[in-house]
């Protein structure tokens, strides 16, 4: 039985349809579709229509053939768009009904038009291809006055205005610029881009470009801010001739700190002020308030020493936070009302939180004071009351440090999770590499190595790293951390190669990069390098006023520095101090405390010190931490002589390494459950254990580590660089698998005889310090 669908005359059915349909019966339209479905090598008759070249010129050739009005009426009918009416068409060509009845006429006979609309989009293309630049040009302006006139939506009139690439009239800047702010708030980037730009390139008065590059810095911030930073030195020059609308003053602060510029920011904000109007979001001389509050944002949060700076002047007594008397202000100064923005700013933190900057504000001062159960709740407010938008984004990414210094893992994680997401869905680059940058960092802190250095290096391929700023530091400290930690050193040097501006030493992302760099030193064997970034670090957060352990634990890192100088005083000394100054609680700050305070004692006062550390970490999920005191307490097991214990541990400190992606060495993956030795540490990538494997070199200069000498001391017995002891030890700890002189007299056996620098703690510091 032959189907009635498999005749030859009903499969091409539907393809005569769609063509009679897009021609219109025309014979010249009908053989330019012809033409162009056998050029689309369409064989088979069910395949849809796809009007192409050939179509375009037989509808061209169908105008030429026509009159100039019916031309003309195609044009504009091209330009104006389905929603258009004849009488607003008629009103911008400038003819009369009864020509525009004339030309539709024309146009239907010719098969183009069906109920005076192209019958298919490509005859409409088609068109506008076809005509004159100029006089599309001046159409689209027209046809923009015309629907303005008749009261039509922005959205269609701005279509015109864009297309028109200019709009001198003053009613046309005011759509373009009211457009682009609709846009941006409805998350269209791209087109308020496009409103600005055309904006910008057309006729205007002073104060209008100044509102307009305002508008096109504000919009171009999410895409890649250094698109937009060629603004900036006409308004910096605007705002400090007093030209720029105070409701932009705050606005270009937070741009110019966002590059470092901090000088020219806070000469803006002195500027305003005395012009008269109010930074730091306070209401102007108008009564109008600020709806942008980033440079106070910034100034108590990225750039802790300039909040350090305004205390010290206001209280008079560097170094110390107390409630002493305002700084002197100058008689005129005074008799003007006028107070400086340090002082603003020192006055406002003092002020009742209201805005998200101001309760980002709040809550870093109570982690600064240590209740970090206080900021986590005000973090959570913070989260969970405040939208994503340009003006929120600092406070709520405080928010998520705050969690993050806190030990909320789970909840930073959760939230960081919500809010990529919607900036994914509102299409915000900008926003998005910061979230990534975000989410890197809380990852380094769980121990998932490998998703840390994909988040960072996704941050910089959102926006490149010359699009950051300051805050570029903070993606390149995490992927240094990973990569390091991960035994890639290379790559990890490759991350330290990209710039880094130098005011971003100034912000507590500089911190995380010094800390980042300096274990890199660390771990490629240049300890006296890690340890001036470690001191440099501590410097900077003692400074400040800013000394949070559980951002950058500089002592503790100092102090493995130290370790490996075989200075083992000063790194107790450093341990000591730092868990004094984490007291009683269950941070991983306290934790990282107690695991390097352990490494500076005996054996015998190890365990209970790293069994706490264990036990925090642990229900913290610091897993790469975990896995590191673990190890430490294998170490300290089997110098006991607890075999059974120490293999447990170890083979523990190796399925945490595992979990975190470090390399694991196939000897000890291998290793033999029953030895009496536990299999080796797996956090040195490539690591071997034979001390003969080592060179004569390596060998002199690590019997006389284990002996007590310093490295000064060993160049000078060697006739030898310090740089050289540096790089020999670094190789012998490769080689034998250990990352302290303690350990090397195992190794080494017979061949040195250790001297007893690593002493015991005096009787009492375990109870002065609250542990064990």
């Amino acid at each position: 039985m032959i189907h009635e669908a498999d005749e030859p005359g009903w499969r091409t059915r539907k393809l005569v349809s769609q063509i009679h349909r897009a021609g219109g019966g025309s014979p010249l339209l009908t053989r330019a579709l012809i033409e162009d479905h056998r050029a689309a090598g369409a064989t088979s008759a069910r395949a849809d229509l796809a009007p192409g070249e050939a179509f375009a010129r037989a509808v061209m050739t169908a105008l030429y053939r026509s009159d100039t009005a019916t031309c003309r009426l195609a044009g504009a009918l091209a330009v104006a768009g389905p929603d258009v009416s004849l009488a607003e068409v008629v009103e911008a060509l400038g003819g009369t009904r009864e020509s525009a009845h004339r030309g539709l006429r024309a146009l239907n006979e010719a098969g183009l038009l069906d109920a005076g609309w192209f019958r298919h989009e490509a005859g409409r293309a088609a068109v506008l291809r076809g005509m004159d630049p100029a006089d599309r040009t001046r159409l689209e302006a027209r046809f923009a006055q015309v629907l303005h006139e008749h009261g039509a939506a922005a959205s269609v009139v701005v279509r015109h205005l864009i297309a028109a690439r200019k709009a001198d009239a003053p009613w046309a800047l005011r759509v373009l610029i009211e457009a682009a702010g609709r846009a941006l708030a409805d998350d269209e980037v791209g087109l308020a881009l496009t409103c600005l730009r055309v904006a910008r390139d057309s006729r205007t008065d002073e104060r209008q470009a100044l509102e307009i590059r305002a508008a096109l810095t504000r919009a171009g911030w999410r895409v890649n801010p250094a698109g937009v930073a060629q603004h900036l030195p006409e308004l910096t020059t605007a705002a400090f001739d007093g030209r720029l609308d105070l409701r932009h003053v705050d606005e270009l602060a937070a741009h110019l700190l966002w590059f470092g510029q901090v000088e020219r920011a806070l000469g803006v904000l002195r500027t305003a002020e005395r012009n008269g109007t109010s930074p730091f979001g306070r209401p102007g001389a108008s009564g109008a308030p600020y709806a942008h509050d980033g440079p106070r944002g910034w100034l108590t949060y990225a750039y802790p020493g300039l909040a350090a700076s305004a205390r010290t002047r206001a209280t008079g007594a560097p170094g110390r936070r107390t409630a002493a008397a305002p700084r002197q202000r100058t008689p005129e100064h005074a008799a003007a009302g006028h107070e400086t923005p340090e002082e603003s700013a020192l006055r406002h933190e003092r002020g009742r939180a209201r805005g998200p900057h101001q309760r980002a504000a709040s809550l870093m001062k109570a982690l600064l004071a240590g209740a970090d159960g206080k900021a986590v709740v005000r973090a959570e407010q913070i989260l969970q009351s405040t939208r994503l938008g340009d003006r929120t984004l600092t406070a709520l990414l405080v928010a998520l440090d705050a969690l993050v210094l806190a030990d909320r893992l789970d909840l930073a994680a959760h939230w960081c999770g919500i809010l990529r997401e919607e900036a994914a869905a509102r299409r915000a680059p900008m926003w998005q590499a910061l979230l990534a940058s975000a989410r890197a960092r809380i990852a380094l802190r769980t121990g998932a190595l490998a998703a840390a250095e994909e988040s960072a290096r996704t941050a910089l391929a959102l926006v490149p790293a010359d699009g950051w700023g300051v805050a570029v530091a903070s993606p390149l400290a995490t992927s240094v951390c990973a990569l390091t930690a991960l035994g890639r050193l290379d790559e990890a040097a490759s991350r330290l190669s990209v710039p880094v501006p130098d005011p971003a030493f100034q912000t507590p992302d500089g911190l995380l990069y010094l800390r980042a760099r300096g274990h890199h030193y660390l771990a490629s064997g240049r300890p006296y390098a890690a340890l001036d970034d470690f001191l440099t670090c501590g410097d900077l957060m003692t400074r400040w006023e800013y000394d949070l352990p559980a951002l950058a634990p500089w002592r503790t890192d100092a102090a493995e520095a130290h370790l490996r100088l075989g200075e083992s005083e000063r790194a107790r000394a450093l341990a000591e101090e730092q868990l004094a100054l984490v007291g009683r609680g269950r941070g991983w700050a306290r934790a990282t405390s107690l695991r390097v305070l352990a490494s500076t004692l005996s054996a015998g006062r190890r365990p209970p010190l790293l069994d706490e550390a264990m036990e925090i970490l642990r229900e913290r999920g610091h897993r790469f931490d975990l896995g590191r005191a673990t190890e430490e307490s294998a170490r300290a097991q089997r110098e006991l002589g607890k075999s059974g214990q120490a293999r447990a541990l170890a083979r523990k400190a190796q399925q945490l390494a595992e979990e975190c992606g470090v390399p694991v060495p196939r000897a000890t993956r291998a290793a033999d459950a029953g030895s009496p030795q536990p299999a080796e540490q797996p956090w040195a990538p490539g690591s071997r254990r034979h001390p003969d494997e080592l060179s004569n070199a390596e060998l002199r200069v690590a019997t006389l580590a284990v002996q007590g000498h310093t490295n000064r001391e060993i160049a000078d017995k060697l006739f030898i660089t310090i740089s050289t002891v540096e790089q020999h030890l670094t190789r012998a700890y490769r080689k034998l698998a250990v990352q302290r002189r303690a350990d090397l007299a195992a190794k080494l056996g017979p061949l040195a005889a250790p001297g007893d620098r690593d002493g015991p703690a005096t009787p009492d510091v375990c109870d002065r310090l609250h542990v064990g």
